[in-house]
Formats: structure tokens, C-alpha cells, sequence
């Protein structure tokens, strides 16, 4: 076994589904707003929200690029929230960190439509410490949606430490966002295993850190349209962890 489990979280320990394309999300968030005396329609508020987003991206990069040679885009990661303030702020409204908050949960409670643990995922975290294993969670998120969804769902203390790449500015397969984790641990990577559902992100991206991969094909992974990693294993549940 290894002595640092590192794992993804949605689609490899926790069963999720959203739908933020649906008209009634963005009807409802804009009611939402406009009775705080943010006024927005639904169209307005989509389009905005996207728009602040993709801005956002493209300034953190043009940012970055220089003081990181070989920096792509798609491994940058925006904060949210900061979308979030600029969509109250475009209304003359500052909002206060309470506030927008409140919007990501009210935004995150209308569009999800599942969640859960996936079987044995507590277990399998529970047990793995009991065999004094040091568990991290690393993964592609939001911290406003995460952090209140890890402790409703009751495993946020199994993790040793928690990683959001909304916090670091960068996301899987970066390997800045590995990195992050393996320096601010001090964590041997010819010890350390990530645990993931999805082959690029998870899979390549640890392999080109130096760490070795199990991949568990889920409902919520991408199409597996390559090949895994030499020497990543592919698991058929979450619990096989224990016996890889």
C-alpha cells in the first residue's frame, strides 16, 4: 500500500448531477437578486455570469503566462465568488462576503439534482486511516459549493487536507495544482497514489507529476477516449482501492 492517498471528489467518491443550463435556475436567481435590489432577468443574469467567467480566465492567464513559461489556459482556475461580487457590483450593490455565499448555495441547492456517496467511499476513507494512511482530497471545485457539500454529506474530517482548485487559481491536470499539494505537504511522490474517475485529469495528470494513479470509471467520467497511464490501475469500485 501506499502512505498518501490523494482522491478526486465528484464522479470518484461522490455521485453527483447538476443542471445549470435550465431556464428556471437563472429565473430564479435573478428573482432571487432582484429582490435584494439587484434587479436581473433570467437571460440577462446567464448571459453575465458567463461573459464574467470567461473574462476572468482570460485576465488571471494573460496574468500568469509570462512568470510561467508553458502555461496553458485550460489550466487556469477563477474563484467564483469573484464573479459572483462583479455581478452585484455591475448593479451598484456591494456584496458582502455573507451574501455571496448565500448566492452560491442558493445557486448550487436549485441546480443540483444528486448527491451522494458513492458505496463503500466513507469506508473506504475511514478505513484507510485506521491503517494509518494520510488522505488528502484534491479537486477541481468551488469552494463556496464544496466545502458546505463534503460536510453535509459527512466526510470533510476523513481528509487530512483539503485542496479546491478555486483556492490555488489553477485545476487538474495542472501540475501546479499537484504541486501545491506535494510541496505544502512535503509528500514523497514514490509513495503517494491518486485516486480519480477521470483519465486525463486524474490519471495523466498524476502520472506526469511523478505519482502513480488508480482510475474508477464512473457515470460521471469523461469518455475514455486514450489510454491510461503505464502502470495506472483501473479499478472496478471505489472500495478496491484497499486491495490494489
Amino acid at each position: 500500500m501506499y502512505d498518501n492517498y490523494i482522491f478526486d471528489l465528484y464522479g470518484t467518491l461522490v455521485d453527483i448531477h447538476t443542471n445549470e443550463s435550465k431556464a428556471s435556475l437563472w429565473k430564479y436567481m435573478a428573482g432571487y437578486m432582484t429582490l435584494q435590489g439587484v434587479p436581473y432577468t433570467g437571460p440577462e443574469l446567464r448571459k453575465r455570469y458567463r461573459a464574467l467567467i470567461a473574462a476572468l480566465r482570460l485576465e488571471q492567464y494573460e496574468k500568469y503566462k509570462t512568470q510561467l513559461p508553458g502555461l496553458s489556459p485550460d489550466e487556469i482556475e477563477i474563484d467564483l465568488s469573484a464573479v459572483f461580487s462583479l455581478l452585484y457590483g455591475e448593479k451598484g450593490t456591494a456584496a458582502t462576503p455573507q451574501m455571496l455565499a448565500d448566492w452560491a448555495l442558493m445557486y448550487r441547492t436549485v441546480s443540483l439534482q444528486r448527491l451522494r456517496l458513492f458505496e463503500g467511499a466513507e469506508t473506504l476513507l475511514t478505513e484507510l486511516h485506521r491503517l494509518g494512511k494520510k488522505v488528502y482530497l484534491l479537486s477541481n471545485a468551488q469552494r463556496l459549493f464544496t466545502e458546505p457539500e463534503l460536510r453535509h454529506l459527512g466526510i470533510y474530517d476523513l481528509f487530512d487536507d483539503v485542496l479546491i482548485s478555486s483556492d490555488i487559481g489553477f485545476m487538474k491536470p495542472s501540475p501546479r495544482f499537484y504541486g501545491a499539494l506535494l510541496k505544502k505537504h512535503r509528500l514523497d511522490p514514490e509513495v503517494s497514489v491518486m485516486v480519480g474517475n477521470d483519465w486525463q485529469a486524474d490519471a495523466w495528470g498524476a502520472y506526469n507529476c511523478g505519482l502513480a494513479c488508480m482510475y474508477v470509471h464512473t457515470a460521471q467520467s469523461p469518455e475514455l477516449t486514450g489510454q491510461l497511464p503505464p502502470g495506472c490501475t483501473r479499478l472496478n469500485t471505489i472500495l478496491d482501492v484497499l486491495s490494489a
